[in-house]
């Protein structure tokens, strides 16, 4: 058995033309399709097209001076506990071990 490989365009009505070489005898042959799968779900498979992806949606973009000001305000939000117990490295009176 011989093996030819050839590149084609798959038509709209899913349909193949393939011209083969003259060497190539008449008759039945096996025909073995390879074509690119296309995710599922729409989901980037590579680096590359998750980046090609970003720059095709238009997604809320922050600058790194948003950013941080964000983390710093959410930083700022946490509840500080500056009670004398907790800076002398003791726990609160409170607090219980098991």
């Amino acid at each position: 058995m011989r093996a030819i490989k050839l590149t084609t365009r798959i038509g709209d009505d899913h349909t193949l033309n393939l011209q083969l070489p003259a060497d190539v005898p008449p008759g039945m042959a096996e025909v073995i399709v390879l074509y690119p799968e296309t995710p599922a779900t729409g989901k980037p498979r590579s680096l590359e097209e998750f980046m090609q992806h970003l720059q095709e949606v238009d997604l809320p973009r922050r600058t790194k001076e948003e950013i941080d000001r964000y983390l710093e305000e959410e930083r700022n939000s946490w509840e500080r506990d500056d009670s004398p117990a907790t800076r002398s490295g003791q726990p609160p009176a409170n607090c219980q071990f098991a």
